[in-house]
């Protein structure tokens, strides 16, 4: 998600029922030493409430002083990363290489919790390969060593983002701590939802189920209270929705850079609408935002493929 959960994204999200929000991941040892790009990475709307700041590293000094620097940047939530697969991640001991070392994993932890009043979550994979797999065990672990919440994803490392979400090792993690569990991967419609609180978990995480659909967590959350399930926006209001995003990442990185990254986010507002392959590639060039504003006139303007 490396890149997607912006301020812009962000905000988004809460306008169609986003009940927590977590800034894109950060380097405890670059917070450490106050590095321009993290602090960027950790901005946060005045009204972003509540929100977590996501750390990774694997050094329990660095990351007990990185959980006083962003307690004291106003953040209600700390939350530890152990499920990153990126090999340059890994490559230095963060991420989910710390699922093959438990013990220093509940020393990061013990020394975050040590450090913060704030509460402490993590968020981890099912293991680091499906022949290295104990999420249970390790759940229990970090629980132990003081995390207030854990977060699985249901895939190993090894599977990155390929293969399907394992909900059976996820319900085994609720059924070996108390705190609570929030579940994650593979949460794309109501449909998966479903099947994600029949794990009985206390939460869901959605990460790429919400791009380019912000709207699944009004859907979700109409369903979690017995309301009726809205549909999704026609094109005319996800062409504005497109557009309003585009101009939040603007907003907070300029144009030139802004634009960069939408090309990325701007490509999954055209999911299952008719010329979506070139409308996608179309995003790839995109300079400014006259050229968005003609691609949302684009998407408001084409059709919605039929099942």
């Amino acid at each position: 998600m490396a890149g997607n959960t912006n301020l812009a994204y962000r905000r988004l999200c809460r306008k169609f029922g986003a009940e927590l929000t977590t800034t894109e991941m950060v380097s405890a040892k670059a917070l450490q030493y106050a590095d321009k790009k993290t602090q960027a990475l950790l901005a946060r709307g005045e009204d972003e409430t509540p929100v977590a700041a996501q750390v990774f590293g694997s050094e329990p000094e660095s990351l007990g002083l990185a959980a006083r620097a962003i307690e004291a940047r106003g953040f209600q939530v700390l939350d530890f990363n152990m499920g990153c697969p990126v090999p340059k991640i890994t490559g230095g001991g963060g991420g989910s290489a710390l699922l093959r070392d438990a013990e220093r994993a509940a020393a990061c932890v013990t020394a975050m919790v040590g450090a913060t009043s704030l509460p402490v979550t993590v968020k981890i994979r099912t293991g680091w390969s499906d022949e290295e797999k104990d999420p249970a065990g390790f759940a229990k672990v970090m629980e132990d060593a003081g995390a207030q919440a854990i977060t699985v994803h249901g895939r190993t490392r090894g599977q990155k983002y390929t293969g399907t979400c394992d909900l059976e090792s996820i319900a085994a993690v609720v059924q070996a701590v108390s705190i609570p569990v929030i579940g994650n991967g593979d949460i794309l419609d109501l449909d998966s939802a479903k099947k994600m609180v029949e794990t009985g978990v206390q939460g869901m995480a959605i990460g790429r189920g919400a791009l380019g659909s912000p709207w699944i967590f009004s859907q979700i959350s109409a369903w979690a209270d017995g309301l009726p399930v809205p549909p999704p926006p026609a094109l005319a209001e996800r062409a504005a929705l497109l557009l309003e995003l585009g101009e939040g990442v603007v907003d907070i990185h300029g144009e030139h850079r802004g634009m960069r990254i939408m090309r990325r986010l701007a490509a999954d507002f055209f999911r299952g609408v008719t010329g979506a392959p070139q409308l996608r590639n179309d995003c790839r060039g995109l300079e400014n935002l006259l050229q968005l504003e003609e691609l949302a006139r684009r998407l408001e303007q084409t059709s919605l493929h039929r099942v």
